[in-house]
């Protein structure tokens, strides 16, 4: 449960910012995301179901538009940070999490590739104890997965770890105004 702005106690919305409408496992995916969301207490909202944004003029624009109207209506922010299309996360789910940042609403994220930025598969070379991409840019070894920005936000190893993380804030927020924490149903 969750206290909205008006007092009300409901299930919070949560967007779910990924890569996945690209992948032939979406649907199953998606599936087990909203399921997972729902014994936890909380919505998911995935923007690739529903109402579709057909090609044509503006198609990005109106893409956007569709992506904003849902993440407007959302309370919190569910990323997946896997790797897509080289070593970082899909660009677009790192806009998500900014747009929830900037209207200081929560952000999660799950990272299933385990390894420290330091330690992944990027071509490098040591320079003086120094990393360096084959660009010649800094990788920067701060013993986390990502660089700066993403280490603000509470990242898990797992889509169900990072509900258990929100559900254990949001109980937080419940107990200090007096409500009992919401009662996970069993997976």
């Amino acid at each position: 449960m969750f206290i909205d702005l008006e007092g009300r106690l409901r299930k919070p919305l949560v967007y779910l910012a990924d890569f996945e409408m690209f992948l032939p496992t979406c649907e199953e995916t998606v599936k087990y995301w909203k399921e997972t969301c729902d014994r936890y207490g909380f919505i998911g909202i995935f923007p690739g179901e529903g109402e579709k944004v057909e090609p044509g003029e503006d198609f990005f624009r109106r893409v956007f538009e569709h992506d904003c109207n849902w993440m407007y209506k959302c309370d919190v922010c569910f990323a997946q940070l896997d790797d897509w299309r080289g070593h970082e996360p899909d660009s677009g789910t790192l806009f998500e999490i900014g747009y929830f940042i900037g209207k200081d609403l929560p952000s999660y994220g799950f990272y299933t590739g385990g390894k420290k930025l330091i330690e992944r598969d990027i071509p490098k070379k040591e320079e003086d104890g120094v990393f360096y991409d084959d660009k010649g840019y800094l990788i920067e070894d701060k013993g986390s997965s990502f660089d700066n920005m993403l280490n603000l936000i509470k990242i898990a190893d797992s889509f169900e770890d990072m509900c258990r993380m929100a559900r254990k804030d949001f109980d937080k927020l419940l107990i200090a105004a007096g409500h009992e924490p919401y009662p996970v149903k069993e997976g």
